[in-house]
């Protein structure tokens, strides 16, 4: 495996964990976005891993040309000075509202698998990230590299798991489920994946060592889109299947779940804690960097840490489907934008070098023509 591939693979593995949140691994998504929709929703998953492998391509070809290091480089030349500074503050609220989500998450379920105080599940999953926060990049690179391929492994295994043995009476189920038809899947998935690319896009702003060519940048889309829309497809026929028995349910698919052998429910628990505990750190240090930029905030880094987390603590007390499912979305609108200013400037971009290529083709012709 050349040099290339490897970082496109690595660069996919970054992007796919960055998607591969507590609302994926929990199934929410899945709910609220697609089998909400019925059949039809499984043609929006279909074409999140499309739009994820084409936004991303135009993103990692945009970092590479424009040697972009950070979120500020990046989209500073796309958006304007101005409404670049307000897309980044934007942002970061944003992964603050992901950061309380899983808090809220890690209640829930603790929650609902062991019956325990939906506090608990949220001090341990904020002691977590204090404790990985303390060591700083080192604690969030270790945490990555161990739980990330952790995620898009387990959630395949389990995704087909679910799927091979799968009851005949639940599958008399699957009938009910898609006749339930709506017309919105298509708008749903692209605010499904407009949310997803406001933290995905800081992610990869941050791999431009990485990204050695153009090639690279497109291969490494690629098979982040294929992987996630796969998975997603895997992840959804099991929700439909399941949806009459899931709806109002704050984590579907541990509900699915508790239907098989208690290994398959604590492998199960196990890529959920993971999701979640991966995101948090994500959204988390991003932040933490921030906040650490601003100068007039003069107090001691473990002083701001505990505060940080005290804040995400109280506000995930809104609860982990009402994020979701109402917070979510209404970032996915904004999300929208962001990817529109992102493919205009791409698709100007292509043009440009399609007429500079153009015209270096006829001074050639134009060149041999008056040699001979």
């Amino acid at each position: 495996m050349n040099k290339n591939v490897k970082n496109a693979v690595k660069i996919a593995s970054v992007y796919i964990g960055t998607v591969l949140g507590a609302g994926f691994a929990s199934g929410q998504e899945m709910v609220k976005f697609f089998a909400y929709y019925g059949s039809m929703g499984m043609f929006g998953l279909l074409l999140t891993g499309v739009l994820f492998a084409v936004v991303g391509w135009a993103v990692l070809e945009i970092v590479f040309v424009n040697k972009a290091t950070n979120y500020k480089s990046f989209i500073n030349p796309i958006a304007g000075n101005f409404f670049g500074r307000i897309l980044e503050w934007v942002v970061i609220f944003f992964m603050f509202i992901c950061f309380c989500a899983m808090f809220a998450g890690c209640g829930a379920l603790f929650e609902q698998r062991f019956g325990l105080p939906y506090i608990v599940g949220v001090l341990i999953m904020a002691g977590c990230c204090f404790i990985t926060f303390l060591f700083d990049i080192k604690g969030v690179i270790a945490v990555n590299a161990v739980l990330a391929p952790l995620l898009l492994i387990g959630g395949f295994v389990l995704g087909l798991y679910m799927w091979f043995f799968r009851s005949t009476a639940v599958m008399n189920g699957v009938v009910e489920a898609f006749i339930q038809l709506r017309d919105n899947w298509f708008s749903s998935a692209i605010i499904y994946v407009s949310y997803n690319i406001i933290t995905a896009v800081v992610v990869l702003t941050t791999l431009y060592k990485l990204i050695t060519n153009k090639t690279t940048a497109k291969l490494g889309a690629y098979l982040a889109g294929i992987a996630l829309g796969l998975l997603g497809i895997v992840l959804g026929l099991i929700v439909l299947i399941y949806y009459s028995d899931i709806r109002g349910v704050e984590i579907p698919l541990l509900t699915i779940v508790m239907k098989y052998a208690p290994l398959v429910q604590y492998i199960y628990i196990l890529v959920l804690i993971s999701a979640m505990f991966t995101t948090a750190v994500a959204n988390g240090y991003g932040i933490l960097n921030k906040i650490n930029e601003l100068k007039t905030i003069r107090i001691h880094y473990k002083v701001k840490l505990a505060l940080f987390i005290l804040i995400a603590i109280i506000f995930s007390q809104i609860g982990f489907s009402n994020m979701v499912g109402k917070v979510y979305p209404l970032f996915g609108y904004f999300g929208v934008f962001e990817i529109i200013l992102i493919l205009l400037y791409f698709i100007k971009y292509k043009i440009n070098v399609w007429n500079h290529s153009v015209t270096l083709k006829k001074k050639k012709v134009f060149t041999y023509h008056k040699q001979k």
